[in-house]
């Protein structure tokens, strides 16, 4: 059974991104993407931690939630 291409997705808000397989990507295409990525995490935990809702987190090794008040809790290793 073969994937089907999907070309574009439609976020939750109504934006329609286009969808780029990895095989059609240069490492300017990858880079950028890359960033844009680390831009969207950030601003989702700060929204998430801003709302009142705790996250969980890859970080040093270690699975971490962060709580709204700032608390981490380490809940698992990678």
């Amino acid at each position: 059974m073969s994937p089907t291409k999907i070309t574009e997705v439609t976020l939750p808000n109504g934006v329609t991104v286009p969808v780029v397989s990895a095989v059609e990507t240069d490492d300017a295409t990858t880079e950028t993407l890359r960033n844009v990525a680390a831009k969207a995490g950030s601003h989702a935990v700060e929204n998430a931690l801003s709302r009142g809702v705790s996250v969980t987190v890859a970080k040093a090794d270690k699975i971490v939630t962060i709580h709204p008040d700032g608390s981490e809790s380490v809940i698992g290793a990678l």
